[in-house]
């Protein structure tokens, strides 16, 4: 808690999540290289939405393997899962290569819950849904529709 500067009281909070399967699900598509913070000057040092990505999944993993001792699951729209993570120096070859593709969330969503269904009667689920784009088919097509529809009823 203290190389992260998280509060006596919110890692009481944090407690809370022990014992649940933890699991990220990652945009890695086209849209996360996209520059974030001061557009307007040309000579500063412009991080992406991945380098962001990065920094937060890195932080969730180092605090969540404490809650979750097998580790954490983390997914990737566009790119192979990386299961069992426990430290975030693990994440460093995922992260390497830069974010493309398209943004499937809900076939990815499906796999996750697919993966999980026997777990869920042992433990709590918690999928973290990291984004930077609206959800597509394989096809490209925005559906926003049929990821709402998994969340409510898959």
């Amino acid at each position: 808690a203290a190389r992260y500067e998280i509060s006596h009281e919110f890692a009481s909070r944090l407690q809370q999540l022990e014992g649940y399967d933890i699991v990220f699900l990652c945009d890695d598509s086209c849209s996360m290289g996209t520059a974030i913070g001061d557009t307007d000057n040309t000579f500063a040092e412009r991080s992406t939405r991945w380098d962001e990505l990065k920094q937060i999944v890195s932080i969730t993993v180092d605090i969540g393997s404490v809650l979750d001792p097998d580790g954490l699951d983390i997914y990737f729209l566009n790119r192979p899962p990386m299961l069992r993570v426990k430290h975030s120096s693990e994440l460093i070859p995922a992260f390497d290569s830069p974010p493309k593709g398209l943004t499937p969330i809900t076939r990815v969503l499906r796999q996750i819950l697919q993966a999980k269904q026997n777990g869920i009667l042992e433990r709590k689920l918690l999928i973290i849904i990291a984004t930077g784009g609206q959800p597509t088919d394989d096809y490209g097509k925005t559906d926003i529709g049929t990821l709402e529809r998994v969340l409510k009823y898959e």
